[in-house]
């Protein structure tokens, strides 16, 4: 068969109702698809969602717990026994002081915002640092003030 003297004109018009078969069917594998990956979506939304909410339960668990500890209203540090105060003795006594470094060390201290005092007394009793960074956040503060002050 040659086809380069093949006129479209002369072709027969394509069936009607055949093409508006394959038409709905193509758009209803679609739109079945696309229903299907929504609820998918939607599943996997939920699931990740009651996963935050554990998250959440179990923070405050543990923001109660760490609240309810005595010592982080007292000032005490509960982290540092007996062994950790004298070998931190030892070492700073083999050190000479600086007079300026002691002065500048004074200063920082003064400076700091007693908003974040406890914060400063959850890292001391062994809270990890990103998680007094989340807890600052949460409460509108700046996380990033810890890092500048440690």
């Amino acid at each position: 068969m040659e086809t380069v003297g093949l006129d479209k004109r002369e072709l027969p018009p394509t069936n009607q109702k055949r093409m508006v078969a394959f038409i709905n069917h193509f758009i209803l594998n679609t739109v079945s698809f696309l229903n299907k990956f929504a609820s998918d979506c939607e599943d996997k939304f939920i699931d990740y969602e009651h996963k935050i909410q554990s998250l959440e339960a179990s923070l405050l668990i543990v923001e109660a717990k760490i609240a309810s500890i005595d010592a982080l209203n007292s000032g005490v540090n509960v982290t540092n026994n007996e062994t950790e105060s004298t070998l931190k003795a030892e070492i700073t006594e083999d050190i000479p002081v600086d007079p300026l470094q002691e002065s500048i060390s004074e200063e920082v201290e003064t400076v700091r915002d007693a908003r974040y005092d406890k914060y400063f007394k959850m890292i001391q009793v062994g809270v990890p640092v990103m998680a007094v960074k989340n807890k600052i956040r949460s409460e509108g503060l700046d996380p990033n003030y810890i890092d500048n002050h440690l």
